[in-house]
């Protein structure tokens, strides 16, 4: 089942549509936002970045995603999801904290 969601969302021709499917709005929005300021179409840039993931991410993102996996009702799903959090962090989210000594 991983194997067929990583295939989906690595090509440009299905990602787009995998994550209308199944992805959050917010996601979606974030992703076509992004693809509009590159110039290119959605698809694209979510198959780059899903690559881009699968070829420098760490092992504990495979753990992650086979025990969400596990956990899940719906671990297809969780899968897509948990996936484009880790290509497309919510800039909100992300935060550097400064200490000040």
């Amino acid at each position: 089942m991983l194997g067929d969601i990583v295939g989906d969302l690595t090509a440009a021709e299905t990602a787009e549509t995998v994550v209308v499917a199944v992805g959050r709005p917010d996601t979606l929005a974030r992703i076509r936002d992004a693809a509009a300021a590159d110039g290119i179409p959605a698809g694209a840039l979510i198959a780059a970045k899903v690559c881009h993931l699968l070829d420098h991410g760490t092992e504990e993102i495979w753990l992650d995603l086979l025990g969400l996996m596990r956990n899940s009702p719906q671990p297809g799903i969780a899968a897509v999801e948990r996936l484009l959090d880790y290509a497309f962090p919510d800039p909100v989210r992300v935060r550097i904290s400064r200490s000040h000594a």
